[in-house]
């Protein structure tokens, strides 16, 4: 599927470097595969490489909306060379140092700061080249959580699950998609989360932005503040949530009571489709690399379904997961 070794012989010719040092970036959940391209030990000229199969990944879609954000200032990295046919496309780099490591230190701050102005800005983006978020995709988002996870990654305690559950399942989906679809509908970068923003020089920059759509204004700062990677304690949570809609002309923040519900619904529906594509990492695609996360995420999902009235069914459907999960996890050890 990745020619590595042409690969590395393009970046070579595009990079004008004889022998670059060449070293993979974190594993992601696609296809891609990035890696950061050094001259040489003593230059410390740098730039970012992808090497995306064609056949599986949009990378027409990434080339282009790489220079629709660059258009409206958001700050991407420009592309300097690709090999479209190949799957291969050469980037500026934007720098090693991902929002997750500011948070909890001085940075985090000024980091979370700029990554909400940055969103201000990324909603006001319109292109016919940006799809809408339907309801049928949001639909379909929703049930990869059955699907993957109960059905296919917990099996039998996972299908009796989604069995006794299934009218929870039913009226949680119906919930969170009519509040999803009522919300204003901006542009929306649908990962805009710790491991896609980078903080450098106090500056941000936003990559793995190939899969925006035009949907749910709330998506994204509930993708940032919900982050399936990191825990934010509950009054960081508000405070940051009341910034963006202090900020955002969609939103009117003496709502705060009932937009902080939207936004659950919103982090409800997502973390529950990253719940399923974990799984369907695992089971389809072979990676094994976000297992670990599956624990966590569902803790916090139980966390925050616990919260509300209507979705208190989830929560409890979610606590019986509690030990199938560890276990099956356990038992892939």
């Amino acid at each position: 599927m990745h020619d590595d070794a042409a690969f590395f012989d393009w970046c070579a010719q595009t990079t004008h470097t004889e022998s670059p040092l060449i070293q993979p970036l974190a594993v992601e959940a696609s296809h891609r595969r990035f890696y950061r391209v050094l001259a040489n030990a003593n230059d410390t000229s740098s730039w970012v490489a992808m090497n995306s199969p064609p056949t599986l990944e949009q990378n027409d879609q990434f080339v282009a909306l790489a220079e629709i954000f660059a258009q409206h200032n958001i700050p991407v990295p420009n592309i300097l060379a690709t090999d479209l046919s190949r799957g291969f496309v050469l980037m500026t780099d934007l720098g090693a140092i991902e929002l997750a490591q500011t948070y909890s230190t001085t940075t985090e701050q000024p980091a979370l700061t700029a990554a909400i102005s940055v969103l201000i800005q990324l909603q006001e983006v319109a292109s016919e080249h940006i799809p809408v978020y339907d309801q049928a995709r949001l639909a379909m988002e929703f049930d990869l959580f059955e699907e993957w996870l109960l059905r296919k990654f917990l099996g039998s305690p996972g299908v009796a699950v989604a069995t006794s559950g299934a009218n929870t399942l039913t009226t949680v989906k119906a919930l969170c998609l009519d509040t999803m679809l009522e919300q204003p509908q901006t542009c929306v970068h649908r990962d805009y989360h710790c491991r896609n923003l980078l903080f450098n020089q106090n500056q941000l920059g936003v990559v793995d932005f190939q899969d925006a759509l035009m949907g749910p204004g709330l998506y994204d700062i509930a993708s940032l503040l919900r982050d399936c990677y990191y825990r934010h304690d509950e009054a960081k949570v508000d405070h940051y949530l009341g910034l963006f809609l202090q900020r955002s002309p969609y939103f009117d923040a003496t709502q705060f009571v009932s937009l902080k519900r939207a936004f659950d619904l919103t982090a409800i529906q997502r973390q529950l489709k990253a719940l399923g594509i974990f799984a369907r990492l695992h089971l389809r695609d072979g990676k094994s690399s976000h297992l670990i996360w599956i624990e966590p995420v569902l803790h916090r999902l139980i966390e925050v379904a616990r919260t509300h009235s209507e979705t208190q069914p989830l929560s409890l459907l979610l606590d019986q997961l509690r030990q199938p999960i560890t276990e099956r996890l356990a038992a892939l050890q």
